[in-house]
C-alpha cells in the first residue's frame, strides 16, 4: 500500500482518492483498468508532444507543426473525457448516494477549468 497526496493504492493497483480537508469528504475508487487506461493515454500523449517538441527543434513548417498540436489537443481531451465519465460513474454517484455536496461543486468548478 502506498499513500500519496489525497490517495491510497492497494497493492492490486486499485485506488481510492480522499476528497475534502482532514479527514472529511468522500473516498472513491478507480479500477486498475481504468488507471492503467489513463496512464496509458497519458503517455502516448506525452510522447506525441516530445515528437512536436523535436519538430519545432528540426524547424519543420509551422503548418505541420500546428496539424501535429491540434492532435496532441484532440488526444488530451480525450483523455479528459474518460477520466470526467469514470469520475461521474464512480465518484459523483458514490457522493450522491452519501449526499456529499462538495463532490458535486468541486465537479462543477473542474468542468468550469476544462471549459476554459
Amino acid at each position: 500500500m502506498t499513500d500519496h497526496e489525497g490517495f491510497h493504492v492497494h497493492a492490486d493497483g486499485t485506488i481510492h482518492a480522499n476528497h475534502g480537508g482532514e479527514g472529511e469528504g468522500h473516498t472513491h475508487t478507480h479500477s486498475p483498468q481504468s488507471t492503467k487506461t489513463i496512464k496509458n493515454r497519458l503517455a502516448r500523449v506525452i510522447g506525441h508532444l516530445h515528437a512536436v517538441e523535436r519538430m519545432v527543434d528540426d524547424e519543420r513548417d509551422c503548418a505541420e507543426v500546428l496539424v501535429q498540436l491540434a492532435a496532441v489537443r484532440s488526444a488530451l481531451n480525450n483523455v479528459c473525457k474518460l477520466i470526467l465519465r469514470d469520475h461521474m460513474e464512480h465518484c459523483i454517484i458514490d457522493a450522491v448516494q452519501n449526499n456529499d455536496t462538495d463532490a458535486i461543486d468541486e465537479l462543477n468548478k473542474a468542468v468550469d477549468l476544462l471549459m476554459k
